[in-house]
């Protein structure tokens, strides 16, 4: 009877070991070493390459006319839309906020024939110059707080001018 147990004793703390073997993983080197370890190089940087996205191409007014409650086949997570530049702000936080509307001549933020785009410092873009044609290419959303319900394009992943 002892001898049972003895082996079955031995068996059971052989058994964590036979597990840990099959998934062991090869330790690196100990950092004690006195010769220092080949760091691996970085790798180079690709060329850049031009997006391979697909936008869609809407005009302010298909934009602006779509239910933000309600997606419809027109409508698409990245689009590119084309207008004039009404404003420019530069913001503390370092967006850049361009208004583009239908027409070169609206004055102020009318949400029925403008929308808002906004560059963000991880993707800088050329601030274009106000009454110019320009189209933005990015994505779409519905900016909807207290004081601004209007579609806008944030951020802008490309300019076209």
């Amino acid at each position: 009877m002892r001898e049972s147990v003895v082996v079955l004793f031995v068996i059971l703390l052989a058994f964590p070991t036979l597990g840990a073997a099959q998934t062991a993983q090869q330790k690196p080197a100990s950092t004690k070493s006195s010769i220092p370890a080949a760091k691996p190089a970085a790798p180079a940087k690709p060329a850049e390459q031009p997006s391979k996205r697909v936008y869609v191409e809407l005009a302010i007014s298909e934009l602006v006319g779509e239910d933000a409650n309600r997606w419809t086949d027109k409508m698409a997570a990245h689009a590119a839309v084309g207008g004039f530049v009404t404003q420019v702000t530069k913001r503390d936080d370092g967006d850049t906020d361009i208004r583009i509307c239908e027409s070169p001549k609206v004055v102020g933020m009318d949400r029925a024939h403008c929308i808002m785009s906004k560059c963000i410092p991880k993707i800088p873009c050329e601030i274009p110059q106000v009454g110019k044609p320009i189209t933005v290419k990015g994505i779409t959303r519905y900016e909807a707080k207290v004081g601004t319900h209007w579609w806008e394009i944030n951020p802008v992943e490309q300019v076209e001018k």
